[in-house]
């Protein structure tokens, strides 16, 4: 596995890098710092937008009110997940928690934009010209938050995709309307170039910056990526590598994207395809410089990024699976099926991958519900799986909600830190081979198959590598 140095620490390439969301959300969001521990030595993603309380949002913690007061985010985030434990009490008492030392960890700060797209629009009264002003105030805020804490990287302030609504966001019809009228192409270029400016001025910056990149079809995104050169040619600044946006779901996407490629029957291969083009059509352009995929690291993903030119990826797929469970599921975890209400959903388990002696499992890839995962599955290894005996030891500490809630977060994130291992486990796999063909011949499945097939058709294309 190749690495990088950034500010002492070591960052594998490729590296998966955990999404912390705490903020974003109660009850899990919560537990992942306190167990934190367990994934100590993989890189963080944090989201501006929930850890800065400048902007009111549900979740907002109030220990990160003081947040500008602390060093270095590390050193906050070691603030907050004390005050978790001694004050809030949030966590499973019969486990001896580990500390952890979040100044160790790589941490990303990526914006959120999307969330303070809507709060700027409604700061300006839906004006376009007033936004355009404020929108690149908050931009000169992000960085300079950024810069006093010490983030390792940052990514590019940006508008961000949207995909989805919330927060009665579908009925603002101001809103809506001012997202017709708002033209993202022209504000992402101003905002590129008036981070450029702010670099330019403040040449001790700390955090390495990620140029983010956009394009609705794969033309936009090779003229996107070539603008972006340009500009770092004017001004003779040059980023640290790119931020690959807007290509994290394929809701809505051009079809433009896969024009020419033949997909198996394989639905987890087709979602890998538009990342892996994005990637392919910058790294053409950029060469081996620094790409991380925003969104992007979903597990059948990961082969094809690297690949392609990838050097880092995020998702937070890994707490998503496991927020799909209900507390209802947790009276019915060793119940018979035909005994379990429709309504009781389960947390998901991830299964296949590799264990900790690089072994390939005997499992095909998937996130399975806890309710179905075979009491007698031999665990992989890793450090969340070290907590436990066996699946069933899982399936009663997720079973004690009732009584002990705590129990059934604790269960819920060594779900998490499992798949989040899993992924990073992958990395390390890949990197020991230079080519997906011979990744593939070293790791034959049907999937890693359906992936090689679909990596060779994207090199074949002429617009990129």
């Amino acid at each position: 596995m190749k690495n990088i140095t950034i500010h002492n620490k070591t960052l594998p390439i490729p590296s998966f890098f955990q999404v912390l969301n705490y903020g974003g959300g109660a009850g899990d969001k919560t537990r992942e710092l306190v167990y934190a521990y367990l994934s100590e030595n993989i890189p963080a993603l944090l989201n501006y937008y929930y850890i800065n309380n400048e902007y009111t949002h549900v979740f907002q913690s109030p220990y990160f009110n003081n947040i500008l007061s602390f060093n270095t985010i590390g050193d906050a985030l070691n603030y907050v997940k004390q005050q978790i434990i001694t004050k809030d009490g949030s966590f499973y008492k019969k486990v001896d928690i580990q500390p952890c030392d979040f100044n160790k960890k790589v941490i990303l700060l990526d914006t959120g934009s999307s969330n303070i797209v809507k709060y700027v629009a409604k700061e300006c009264n839906y004006n376009i010209e007033k936004f355009k002003t404020k929108i690149v105030e908050h931009a000169i805020n992000y960085y300079n938050f950024a810069n006093r804490l010490k983030f390792d990287m940052v990514v590019a302030f940006d508008l961000g995709g949207k995909y989805t609504f919330k927060d009665n966001e579908a009925n603002n019809l101001n809103l809506q309307t001012f997202y017709t009228q708002l033209n993202n192409a022209e504000i992402n270029h101003l905002l590129l170039k008036e981070t450029i400016k702010y670099l330019k001025h403040n040449q001790k910056f700390y955090p390495y910056v990620l140029a983010t990149v956009h394009g609705d079809t794969p033309s936009n995104y090779e003229i996107y990526t070539k603008e972006i050169l340009k500009l770092e040619n004017i001004f003779e600044y040059n980023f640290f590598g790119f931020a690959l946006g807007g290509i994290a779901s394929s809701k809505n996407i051009d079809s433009s994207w896969y024009d020419g490629i033949e997909f198996s029957k394989n639905k987890k291969v087709k979602d890998a395809t538009l990342p892996a083009r994005a990637i392919s059509i910058v790294h053409n352009i950029v060469g081996n410089r620094y790409i991380h995929a925003l969104g992007c690291g979903g597990y059948p993903n990961i082969p094809l990024n690297y690949y392609c030119g990838a050097s880092s990826f995020d998702a937070a797929s890994p707490a998503r699976r496991v927020g799909d469970g209900n507390i209802l599921s947790t009276k019915y975890i060793f119940s018979p099926k035909i005994e379990i209400p429709p309504h009781a959903k389960f947390s998901k388990y991830f299964v296949g991958g590799y264990n900790s002696d690089n072994s390939p499992r005997e499992e095909n890839f998937d996130y399975i519900p806890l309710l179905d995962v075979d009491n007698n599955l031999t665990l992989c290894g890793c450090t969340a799986c070290n907590q436990i005996k066996s699946i069933s030891d899982l399936k009663t500490l997720y079973s004690l909600q009732a009584n002990n809630a705590e129990a059934f977060y604790y269960a819920r994130q060594l779900m998490n830190i499992h798949a989040i291992s899993q992924h990073r486990k992958l990395c390390q796999i890949i990197s020991l081979y230079n080519s997906m063909k011979d990744f593939y011949n070293s790791n034959p499945n049907e999937l890693n198959y359906a992936l090689l097939s679909i990596y060779n058709q994207i090199m074949s294309k002429k617009d990129i590598c």
